[in-house]
């Protein structure tokens, strides 16, 4: 449950603390929106100045929010649409903030695939879900990987179109390698709609091909792939190469095996390489420069002992508490951030550290009711053991903590969570602060996602929940 002394604490700074939680879900109000994602570049405060006579070098840390695929499905399975009436459907969840992105490929022809363009489609208007038709969404596009034969007029004489080639990926390249729009009406090839079951949270895709019976290409459509995303260019960029992620595979022959499993893929340790585990906000975080091997914000396996403000991080998304707790330490120097990062979105701090000195962060990971993201214990080493600044760094240690202060709700759909009321829950009968080793995905369906280590740095080798990407640059 909540804590008593931070209500009394809640009494006193009330309007400060309402303004941050109105931030924070003004913020995701806004993200969910719709609104393309931007850097916030952190207002950096620290009331520990460092001693001038001690040699400092400055350093960048970012925390960006990459959450980003969420949810990847095939469309159909290996039978084509070859019939006038012919449908694929596929069923898949959703949360406000994400869009749509689906292609399958122009069977006639050497590498045009029917999609949707790099930003995909809005999901959700406010809280109303995007239903109808939605085939004027769509495009018939190139491309631009293999060199096109005269298939639109001469189908039968084509030798390296996907019904015709003797094996895949087998035609010359093309000379334009730019995914492009072409000028084909895609409307007359097929039609798109979606459907939303409020019961289930199901939406459902239906793509049905049109009647081209008297028309000499009869435009087929291949099964496809169908991703969930929060940022541009999920599948394909329009206007750039394809990105090597096997879409190739899908525009040329028909394919979507090798795109499907580029997107399910798994890590070292079996957990997944890039799809994230779930859709949140990050709150505004502290930074801190510390020394030794410790962080001084928590103990892993240990509950909170002291009134250090990781409760308030923790639970409502509220970095004050935290920053003065770090900043009254001997040899620690903290630095706040005031605002809060949807997907996509970036906090950035310059940090001061003299040798010997380690950085740490802790933010929220808000869908939850008291988790939140942090290096490991030891924090990031800044300098080499000579004393002397680093100028590269390996960020691959962030990890998703449960803070041991109140019970885990549903991922995103918690009474508890601070975009859901934020209110009164039971207290954590486990009160150590610990990893989050696997968490239920059913904002998006996927199930139960497990991370041993609890990893969030995305694409990070072992695999983990792709929630945060984490850097650090020496500036001087």
């Amino acid at each position: 449950m909540k804590h008593k002394s931070f209500k009394k604490i809640k009494k006193q700074n009330n309007f400060k603390l309402s303004k941050m939680k109105k931030t924070i879900l003004s913020l995701a109000t806004l993200a969910m929106l719709g609104l393309s994602s931007c850097d916030n570049n952190e207002n950096i405060s620290s009331e520990n100045e460092l001693q001038e006579n001690v040699p400092t070098t400055t350093f960048k840390l970012t925390l960006k929010n990459a959450i980003n695929y969420l949810n990847v499905k095939k469309i159909g399975d290996t039978t084509p649409l070859t019939e006038t009436g012919e449908s694929f459907e596929v069923n898949f969840k959703a949360t406000k903030g994400t869009y749509l992105s689906f292609a399958n490929m122009f069977a006639q022809s050497n590498d045009w695939f029917f999609g949707t363009d790099s930003r995909g489609i809005k999901l959700w208007n406010g809280d109303t879900p995007i239903t109808g038709d939605i085939t004027d969404r769509l495009g018939v596009y190139d491309a631009g990987s293999e060199e096109n034969e005269d298939f639109l007029a001469n189908f039968p004489t084509t030798i390296y179109t996907a019904p015709n080639q003797t094996s895949p990926n087998t035609g010359p390249a093309d000379s334009n390698n730019i995914v492009r729009k072409t000028a084909r009406n895609v409307a007359n090839y097929e039609t798109a709609s979606l459907s939303y079951d409020a019961n289930t949270k199901y939406f459902t895709l239906k793509i049905t091909k049109a009647n081209r019976e008297s028309v000499h290409n009869p435009g087929f459509i291949t099964p496809g792939i169908l991703v969930v995303h929060t940022l541009d260019n999920a599948l394909y960029e329009v206007g750039a190469p394809l990105k090597a992620n096997g879409f190739e595979s899908l525009a040329e022959d028909g394919s979507p095996e090798a795109v499907y499993n580029w997107f399910t893929a798994k890590g070292s340790k079996n957990a997944p390489l890039r799809l994230s585990s779930s859709w949140s906000v990050l709150s505004p975080a502290v930074a801190y420069v510390h020394q030794g091997e410790q962080s001084p914000l928590f103990i892993k396996d240990t509950p909170i002992t002291t009134d250090n403000g990781l409760k308030e991080l923790a639970e409502d998304g509220d970095n004050t508490k935290a920053f003065n707790y770090l900043n009254a330490l001997e040899n620690v120097t903290a630095y706040k951030g005031d605002n809060p990062a949807a997907p996509g979105q970036e906090m950035t701090f310059e940090i001061k550290a003299k040798a010997g000195d380690r950085l740490n962060f802790a933010t929220m990971f808000i869908s939850s009711n008291d988790w939140f993201i942090s290096n490991n214990q030891k924090g990031i080493e800044l300098f080499n053991e000579d004393g002397t600044a680093k100028t590269s760094f390996t960020i691959n240690k962030n990890y998703l903590y449960d803070s041991g202060t109140e019970v885990d709700q549903v991922v995103g759909l918690g009474n508890g969570q601070p975009m859901r009321g934020n209110a009164s829950v039971a207290e954590d009968a486990n009160k150590n602060v610990r990893r989050v080793t696997s968490l239920d995905d059913v904002q998006f369906g996927k199930g139960v996602i497990s991370s041993e280590a609890g990893v969030t740095q995305n694409e990070e080798e072992r695999g983990g929940y792709n929630l945060i990407e984490v850097t650090v640059e020496r500036v001087n």
